[in-house]
């Protein structure tokens, strides 16, 4: 087996076609939505094997260069940046009527959000879209799934992408006036609508405080994954980043609407 880097370092392997991955509580939920997608014929997403014996989550390999740093040319580019909103739109639509097919009891890693439109993937960033030729064409790592409206995805989306983060943090690649531009560009290729164009901003706030809170209260209960991102800087990074968009909003509203 071959080790995958990437989040929670040394507990991903690839083995073969498929991928080895610790599961959850929100497994069983996660394999059923991940057939609802393969049954609503998106195919950008993983495959559901099995959840083994010894709580492991088995899933297909989802062939692709992951990327995080948008500075890479290919990852960075507009192509790649169009193709990544496209993949979301499609995954969204394919998402519609799980809810209300899946007979089962749902458990969720993330706690759902009102109204509960669709499954949000939770973590619509590039070391999850996984790439080839400069266009996205799939998804991974569907831990955070959860419902929610659409809106709370394509706001972390539009956030990852831009991305909406100060650039005295290292490693941002863009300056604000490329960042809107960016911005834009995202919501345009996704077909957001005037509503969620305006509603934007305070929604990419909302859902970065939701992240934090969730760091929070995950590292004060013990989770060491948690504990070292806080330790990190991360939910530091996260709060610098609220006020910094809500430094800008009227500059982000103008770009968008």
């Amino acid at each position: 087996m071959k080790l995958l880097e990437g989040g929670r370092t040394g507990q991903i392997w690839r083995n073969g076609d498929t991928v080895v991955r610790p599961a959850g509580a929100w497994t069983p939920t996660v394999h059923r939505f991940l057939r609802h997608l393969g049954s609503r014929g998106f195919r950008g997403a993983p495959e559901p094997i099995e959840i083994s014996g010894e709580g492991q989550d088995v899933v297909s390999y989802v062939a692709g260069r992951v990327c995080e740093n948008l500075g890479d040319p290919s990852v960075g580019s507009e192509r790649m940046l169009m193709s990544a909103a496209r993949l979301l739109r499609d995954f969204h639509s394919a998402s519609e009527g799980f809810l209300e097919s899946d007979g089962e009891a749902q458990t969720w890693m993330l706690p759902p959000r009102e109204p509960r439109e669709i499954i949000c993937h939770g973590d619509f960033a590039p070391y999850n879209v996984p790439a080839a030729d400069n266009e996205a064409i799939g998804i991974i790592d569907f831990d955070t799934a959860h419902p929610a409206p659409r809106l709370w995805d394509l706001a972390y989306a539009v956030y990852r992408w831009a991305p909406l983060s100060d650039p005295v943090h290292p490693g941002v690649a863009f300056g604000l006036d490329e960042q809107l531009r960016r911005a834009e560009i995202f919501c345009t290729a996704y077909g957001a609508t005037a509503e969620e164009r305006r509603d934007l901003p305070e929604m990419i706030c909302r859902r970065l405080q939701a992240l934090v809170d969730f760091m929070l209260a995950s590292a004060a209960a013990g989770d060491e994954t948690f504990a070292e991102d806080v330790d990190a800087g991360d939910a530091r990074l996260y709060l610098n980043d609220i006020s910094y968009i809500g430094k800008h909003r009227d500059r982000l509203l103008g770009a968008l609407c």
